[in-house]
């Protein structure tokens, strides 16, 4: 079965195989236990891609006594805490905000969340800019003057918002910000109670296809060239990408939004045991084009992304089944 640390409940550890190897027909008639994977709000690609990780691994659940089970949450931030705190056994997290949350900068300056481990390289969120047509936002600098929706403090995109603010020179205080939860954005953008919203997710998004399906048309907007080139030289784990706006055939335009992007990771606790790990990454990528047709944010992922996770160390697990299968040293 798996083991998991002892900061996990201890009615999940033992019980589930010692009951199986005594009497499996009678093990089979009741449910597994199941550890939780905080994941994001329910419209993202988060909440998806966690589903498809337990779906291929609950393939396995009789056999390890264990399920995994997709739980929602706020985000990267609420997923890290989760995660440090115990609440939860895995979470999904932004690189770029792993890497902040272990040196402890940003929400958690002094307050270092040491101890976090990466489990799997997911697929890339990118930093999407969904405006009101008729606000004549073509551009980051557009906004200035307008209502913008950042999500609330301690989110990603709120982290986002504020960094794209500061090195476009735009002061917020020339900016009506509001921080509705991101699942919300959509509506507020269709009512009229805001002109535009920032969103880091992966596509396709349902909060962005119902944003564009509405009366109000809308639209993506670009970031500059140079100011993206800036953005991912000073951010490393910050790369170019475009959006692709076929997933939205109601948009005011179409056409690649070129903005960045930062990889999603599958991360866990050092202290979580290996065979764990090492278990949970063994199903996902032996069983690997499966899971990629599991969600359309998912087809571009390649073994080596999964495997080439740099912002935090490796789980010992993930590490020792990514050697074997020759995709690190």
């Amino acid at each position: 079965m798996l083991y998991f640390p002892r900061f996990m409940h201890a009615t999940l550890l033992f019980l589930p195989t010692v009951t199986v190897l005594l009497a499996p027909n009678i093990a089979s008639a009741f449910p597994q236990p199941s550890v939780a994977i905080s994941s994001g709000n329910t419209t993202g690609a988060n909440y998806a891609v966690s589903s498809a990780i337990a779906k291929i691994f609950n393939r396995k659940a009789a056999d390890y006594g264990v399920r995994i089970a997709t739980v929602s949450s706020q985000g990267s931030l609420a997923n890290i805490d989760n995660v440090f705190e115990g609440k939860t056994a895995f979470g999904i997290a932004q690189s770029e905000i792993l890497q902040h949350a272990v040196k402890g900068i940003g929400p958690w300056q002094g307050k270092p969340r040491e101890g976090l481990r990466a489990v799997l390289g997911l697929h890339l969120e990118t930093v999407t800019i969904v405006a009101a047509a008729d606000r004549d936002i073509r551009q980051f600098s557009d906004l200035k003057g307008k209502r913008v929706n950042i999500e609330a403090p301690g989110s990603s995109d709120n982290e986002y918002g504020a960094l794209l603010f500061e090195l476009s020179g735009i002061n917020p205080k020339d900016v009506t910000l509001s921080e509705h939860p991101a699942a919300l954005a959509s509506e507020y953008l269709q009512n009229d109670k805001i002109d535009a919203y920032l969103y880091t997710v992966g596509h396709p998004n349902l909060s962005v296809l119902e944003a564009s399906s509405g009366t109000r048309k809308v639209l993506l907007v670009p970031l500059d060239k140079a100011f993206i080139a800036r953005v991912t030289t000073e951010y490393p784990l910050l790369t170019p990408t475009v959006v692709p706006t076929n997933y939205y055939p109601r948009l005011a335009c179409q056409g690649a939004v070129a903005t960045i992007g930062v990889r999603a990771v599958l991360f866990t606790r050092a202290d979580m045991a290996e065979e764990a790990v090492y278990r949970l990454v063994r199903e996902v990528m032996t069983n690997f084009a499966l899971f990629r047709r599991q969600h359309p944010v998912l087809p571009g992922l390649t073994p080596g992304e999964a495997a080439g996770v740099t912002a935090i160390p490796l789980h010992p697990g993930a590490e020792r089944y990514f050697r074997e299968a020759g995709l690190s040293p």
